[in-house]
């Protein structure tokens, strides 16, 4: 059986770093807000004052020159491609109240490791079960033997990521809906499905051409984080190797990403990664609040400025977006980042910083996991008051809860095992991560563990969905209300929020 080890990428100033396995380079952070750019065409939002679109308006912007690529009806909002000339004819409309480029966001994670010898159909039920400290630590058990399978199948979380293998042993069955707001579409896997987190096409800024969007790329890429996001969610009982803090909430695949290759030109280094506009994320959170999903999660993330005009049009779009899920029903969870850095100032971290927002900040544990010999012979268990902030995770007056993100461990010194090169490590430190599924190619599930905000995110999604499956008639401000006042107080407000996430109280 072939064996497959995941690099180790520490990325702590650049904290949305993504480590892909075929990708030459990962786009440094500064390009995090990238518009789309050649011949002087570039993607741009149109928001309009009234926060829904006018009679006419595609018309009307069509007749300035600007071609319309999504029209974002309820936000009052219009994604187009125009030259700079076009933008700001657009911008002094008297309809319109801002025009700015589209933005792309990230996947905040910084560590990953492959398991080994996990590839293909599972070999016993659950035998990965064990390594999973991080259910175990937010009381999640506890609440699988109170509350059926059946009940916790009244909610759904609608995970908007970079798609997820839904031929995964440990997710099949497990979602019930699939869809594409990404630019770049295309089916993958046994069933064809648009959510599938393959990527054979990709957006080419080196040679790109408004009008042909997409083009082929040379080779197919596998992008794992939605898949892992969704397993840590509800990774069923029984169908392959690990399990979700959840296994009988319903998912919603959403992929949001697309692939996108560009050469710097001051180093002429080659980038090949992927990223989320504005776009396709707004259009993602807008028909999951329609279609009625208790839950959206998003483990990805990028800044705004509020002192500058150039994000006005992202940040009122973001606003409106927001609140139309809020009014709708739907609880919105999304990680703080991984920059380690505060957010408290003019900087604010989209979408987590947003008031309608539940915002996740990740924890580590300062359990010795990775010391032999380990603490039971069959688990691997975090000690309550050990929890620390994970090294990589943002904090501050935004974060709302906090949840297990994965870290290396604590050193002699007290410091991360992840600030020293993984050859300096001890062998255990992979078990303060977080296990969940993972795809190697259409036909090869697999394992990983992975550490980011990206994993903290989806254990305080799966409570919530857990809180809505009981209590169907909350709105999610009351849910927002209820996980704060029955999380545990783990130290600093301005760290961990109103403290972890507590599975087992807030399901009552």
């Amino acid at each position: 059986m072939r064996k497959w080890r995941y690099g180790i990428l520490i990325g702590l100033a650049l904290g949305l770093f993504a480590c892909n396995q075929q990708a030459t380079q990962t786009a440094p952070s500064a390009l995090s807000t990238q518009g789309m750019r050649a011949g002087g065409a570039e993607r741009y939002l149109v928001v309009f004052k009234s926060e829904t679109l006018p009679p006419g308006a595609r018309a009307q912007v069509e007749r300035e020159g600007a071609r319309v690529l999504k029209a974002l009806e309820p936000i009052g909002t219009l994604v187009v491609v125009a030259d700079k000339a076009t933008a700001e004819r657009l911008a002094r409309r008297p309809e319109v109240l801002a025009v700015g480029k589209e933005h792309r966001y990230s996947l905040p994670k910084t560590e990953r490791v492959l398991v080994e010898d996990t590839y293909g159909a599972p070999t016993a039920a659950d035998s990965l079960y064990k390594y999973q400290w991080d259910i175990r630590r937010i009381k999640a058990p506890e609440v699988w033997s109170r509350v059926p399978l059946e009940v916790q199948a009244r909610a759904t979380v609608a995970v908007l990521d970079t798609g997820v293998m839904d031929n995964h042993p440990d997710l099949e069955g497990q979602i019930t809906h699939f869809a594409a707001t990404n630019y770049c579409q295309e089916t993958g896997g046994p069933n064809n499905t648009p959510s599938y987190p393959k990527y054979s096409l990709w957006i080419d800024f080196d040679n790109f051409d408004p009008n042909s969007l997409c083009t082929p790329a040379p080779y197919v890429m596998y992008e794992a984080h939605g898949t892992h996001v969704s397993g840590t969610v509800a990774a069923a009982f029984g169908g392959g190797r690990v399990v979700g803090v959840a296994p009988g909430v319903r998912l919603a695949a959403y992929k949001v990403f697309d692939r996108y290759h560009y050469t710097d030109p001051e180093t002429g280094k080659e980038y090949d990664d992927v990223g989320a506009w504005d776009g396709p994320i707004f259009e993602a959170i807008l028909d999951a609040a329609d279609r009625g999903f208790d839950v959206i999660n998003m483990s990805l993330g990028g800044t705004l400025y509020m002192q500058s005009r150039e994000d006005v049009a992202a940040m009122v779009a973001w606003d409106r977006v927001m609140k139309y899920a809020n009014r709708m029903g739907t609880v919105i969870v999304a990680s703080a980042g991984n920059s380690a850095q505060n957010a408290n100032g003019p900087v604010v971290h989209i979408p987590s910083d947003l008031p309608t927002v539940i915002s996740v900040s990740a924890t580590g544990t300062a359990t010795p996991l990775w010391q032999e010999p380990y603490p039971t012979d069959n688990t691997l268990n975090a000690a309550p008051g050990e929890d620390v902030l994970a090294f990589y995770s943002n904090y501050g007056a935004a974060v709302d809860l906090a949840a297990p993100g994965g870290d290396c461990g604590l050193d002699e010194n007290g410091q991360s095992w992840c600030f020293r090169p993984r050859n300096e490590r001890p062998a255990g430190y992979r078990y303060h991560l977080i296990l969940s599924t993972f795809i190697v190619d259409e036909n090869t599930p697999a394992y990983a563990w992975y550490a980011g905000t990206s994993m903290a995110s989806p254990h305080v999604a799966a409570v919530a969905a857990l809180v809505k499956a009981l209590h169907k008639d909350w709105t999610p401000g009351q849910v927002r209300a209820h996980l704060k006042a029955t999380a545990e107080d783990i130290g600093s407000r301005q760290l961990f929020g109103h403290g972890l996430v507590d599975a087992d109280r807030a399901a009552r």
